[in-house]
């Protein structure tokens, strides 16, 4: 799982974690107690759950094997992304049925502008959009690619 401060987005601090385990809700457990840990959240069980309701609005994979999911919350105090990688992939209804080997998940502050948090997922996914790019983080694992990646998306 990657961690990265976004505020402002070109300003990212990142580490890789593998996602342990096999379904989305397990991989929105380990976002949220990552987020905790850094003391970016307030009531982390109320932040889970509405990533929860989130997904069942509709799946935020978007197919090719990875995901993008966020939530904009009064119970954020901070911004952050973070990027879970698995090597075994990830149960999450894609599109195309398709595990999630790369899912993101961007954490924005209620006090935030609603449309900067959609900016924000919006920079992930297309930072994420190209298999390329993919790959190389799941090969590499390297923060520093996922830091460029984040700095070139255009705004």
């Amino acid at each position: 799982m990657a961690i990265a401060e976004i505020f402002p987005l070109t300003d990212t601090s990142l580490d890789f974690l593998e996602l342990r385990h096999r379904r989305r809700e397990t991989a929105f457990h380990q976002f949220v107690q990552s987020a905790h840990e850094r003391r970016t959240l307030r009531h982390p069980e109320l932040v889970e759950s509405q990533l929860v309701r989130r997904e069942r609005l509709g799946t935020t994979a978007l197919g090719r094997g990875f995901a993008v999911t966020g939530v904009w919350s009064l119970c954020v105090s901070a911004s952050l992304v973070l990027v879970g990688l698995s090597e075994r992939g990830l149960d999450w209804d894609a599109p195309d049925e398709l595990p999630v080997h790369l899912a993101a998940c961007v954490i924005t502050p209620g006090e935030c502008a609603e449309d900067l948090h959609v900016r924000r997922v919006s920079a992930v996914v297309n930072a994420l959009r190209l298999q390329r790019t993919r790959q190389r983080l799941l090969d590499r694992r390297d923060p520093a690619v996922l830091a460029t990646l984040l700095r070139e998306v255009p705004r």
